[in-house]
């Protein structure tokens, strides 16, 4: 039987192909002489299809390695794949491939042209002496050595070693912490950052220089007219170098300003790049500081930038009232010359571009604490709605009618302007109100009630808490079918707020305490038609309600706000009908639906206001809230159960829903005759 060649021609052409895309970068003298990535990945291909290519699927972990034969191999690691030693591919020309797999680290590996990255996110930390191509959406970590040239698609971050090129496509990112010994091509739509060291920089794409990510060092550098360098300046005004041991060449590149991050600004001198010696210059330079000019200022070996305010003003990026408020005291209070000690919060702004100032000035407004007055009253309402529960049941037929004590346990909830989603300031309340009330006359019955809640309130980036006491007196009077219903109600609450406050790299989380005052007023008269057993009652209501709140100061950083004393004050009236109907039940207990729909109408000033400013660097600006509805729907249904001739427990929810806001309040009740 004649033996078989292990290499035929069209297979020894392909494993010399294959190692080509190992060659040293000392023996590429020119950059024609670097495979280009879809030559590398045309390799593949032909590996994988050829006929005599052995494929071998590792989709289970392994507690050894593996050692293959002189055949041609690809092996592919999958699902559970994971080797506990060395992979050998022996001879012939063999693949690597590092597919979608639970175990994704890859280690000693010998004898394989090529690594051939398709899926997920993988980390190599051996010794690779072939070439290789990371797929788009896929991830390659190299903490290892590579020696062959790198085809980048997706994303290769080298914390590592490669002793030969990378080549980094349109798409594609690359971030190095390590050490390329070869040349670096950073094509147009790809991007490049890091630290670390490259023989050769040549970036056609995009290059970032920032607070974080630093800047690299390259023995030589060349910028096309493509390329575009991203820089910023780090929080504590400190700024990364490009540093370039022999000649950069500018090309007239695009040098991008981005946000000053962070507290810092100020007129001072960062060095963009710095070489041995510079050809060229920049030439566009897109600043995205709207508040701040960027100049360049070019040497023969290095080219240096520094920041000044220009005369855009501040409320040129507000998008809302409470924005342009807070714009125009920051504009007014900024001094000729600068302070010893700015403003952190208003630096950070001044440095930011035109998006993320719109959302400092909203945030830095403090346009919540308008609407504390409106979401207080909101929390208290259901007081009065349950003093007129109280005083709205008819009394079980008995001797037992000269007075009563009652319990009623509160939750309550709303929101105002609910069409902002998240940005709305929303209220929930739990609480418990005793009250008793007793016949001073054969006409009238006189009440008090004490009352404590508990109120927590949320809108973005925004808490606080409410914690309330309540004591109020009511009267009844009932003449026949004609009934007068007078309440008043006063509220002390001890309130607190958290804001966060975070842009641009500046953060603060801010603290206040306040106390508050609130008074309700209320009388409703009403008329009770009995027709076919129903208890139809058409009632008119008029109120009067108020709140006052104390200043006070947050505590925290540069956002703190300090806020004056704050008061509002509006009317009401209600129309409504009220329906009941009392069903007889087994063992002398009485079973009583309840229906109740009206119309409220507010009168006078619906918004709540608030003057507050910066604690440092700010004038006083006022801050209006969200507008209450005019009109709201008013609806209130409920159950009274009679289980005896002295008890009774009620069930009942009544809801407030306007254009822009709603309340609802779900009361459960305990009475008890004497």
């Amino acid at each position: 039987m004649p033996t078989q060649h292990l290499y035929l021609p069209q297979h020894l052409a392909l494993a010399i192909a294959l190692a080509l895309g190992c060659v040293n970068v000392s023996m590429a003298q020119q950059p024609a002489d670097i495979p280009p990535t879809a030559e590398l990945q045309e390799r593949l291909k032909a590996l994988a299809e050829a006929p005599d290519t052995k494929h071998h699927n590792v989709d289970k972990p392994r507690k050894t390695g593996m050692k293959l034969t002189k055949a041609n191999d690809l092996v592919n690691i999958s699902a559970n794949g994971a080797f506990g030693g060395m992979v050998d591919g022996g001879g012939g020309a063999n693949v690597l491939r590092l597919d979608d797999a639970a175990h994704s680290k890859l280690t000693e590996t010998r004898n394989f042209l090529a690594l051939h990255v398709t899926k997920g996110e993988w980390e190599h930390t051996g010794s690779f002496t072939g070439w290789g191509v990371i797929e788009p959406k896929t991830k390659l970590i190299n903490t290892g050595l590579i020696d062959g040239q790198i085809g980048v698609l997706g994303e290769f971050d080298n914390k590592g070693d490669v002793a030969n090129n990378v080549i980094v496509e349109p798409g594609a990112r690359m971030t190095n912490a390590g050490t390329v010994a070869g040349r670096v091509d950073v094509r147009e739509g790809a991007t490049f950052s890091g630290t670390g060291t490259v023989g050769f920089l040549n970036v056609e794409g995009q290059l970032e220089v920032g607070p974080e990510i630093g800047a690299p060092f390259a023995k030589d550098l060349t910028f096309s007219p493509t390329a575009v360098v991203t820089y910023g300046v780090d929080a504590e005004g400190h700024s990364s170098t490009i540093n370039i041991e022999n000649t950069a060449t500018l090309n007239n590149a695009t040098l991008r300003i981005v946000g000053v991050s962070g507290e810092y600004i100020e007129a001072r001198e960062h060095t963009v790049i710095k070489a041995g010696q510079i050809v060229g210059e920049f030439g566009p330079v897109i600043s995205e500081l709207k508040f701040m000019t960027a100049t360049l200022h070019p040497t023969a070996t290095q080219v240096s930038l520094t920041y000044a305010r220009n005369d855009v003003r501040v409320s040129a990026a507000a998008t809302s009232d409470p924005a342009r408020a807070v714009a125009d005291s920051i504009e007014e209070s900024q001094p000729a010359k600068p302070a010893p000690k700015p403003n952190a919060a208003i630096n950070a702004l001044l440095g930011s571009n035109l998006i993320t100032a719109a959302s400092a000035l909203d945030q830095l407004s403090g346009y919540d604490t308008a609407d504390l007055g409106n979401a207080t009253l909101s929390s208290v309402a259901p007081i009065s709605t349950g003093m007129l529960s109280a005083m709205s049941r008819n009394h079980p037929s008995g001797e037992y009618d000269n007075g009563q004590v009652w319990v009623q346990a509160i939750g309550n909830s709303g929101s105002l302007a609910k069409q902002l989603g998240s940005y709305a300031l929303k209220h929930s309340t739990k609480g418990l109100m005793l009250g008793t009330d007793w016949a001073v006359s054969p006409d009238w019955r006189l009440g008090i009630i004490g009352s404590k809640t508990q109120t927590r309130l949320d809108s973005y980036q925004f808490d606080g808490a409410l914690d309330s006491w309540l004591a109020g007196a009511y009267a009844l009077r009932q003449d026949g079918p004609l009934a007068l219903r007078l309440g008043a109600v006063y509220g002390s609450h001890d309130g607190s707020t958290k804001r966060h406050v975070a842009f641009n790299g500046f953060r603060d989380r801010l603290k206040g305490r306040y106390d508050a005052t609130t008074q309700q007023i209320f009388g409703q008269v009403g008329y009770n038609l009995d027709i076919a057993h129903f208890d139809i009652e058409p009632y008119v209501q008029v109120g009067y309600e108020r709140y006052q709140r104390d200043a006070y100061t947050e505590k925290g950083g540069d956002a703190a706000l300090q806020y004056d004393g704050q008061a509002q004050e509006h009317y009401s009236s209600d129309l409504g009908l009220r329906l009941a109907r009392t069903f007889a039940l087994d063992q002398g207990m009485r079973l009583t639906p309840r229906l109740d729909v009206g119309w409220k109408h507010l009168y006078g000033n619906v918004r709540g206001s608030s003057h507050q400013r910066l604690v440092r660097g700010g004038n006083t600006y006022i801050i209006e809230g969200i507008e209450l509805d005019r009109d709201s729907l008013l609806l209130e249904a409920g159950l009274d159960l009679d289980v005896s001739s002295r008890h009774t427990l009620g069930l009942n929810y009544r809801g407030e829903t306007g254009q822009d806001n709603r309340n609802g309040a779900l009361v459960g009740q305990w009475r008890m005759m004497f």
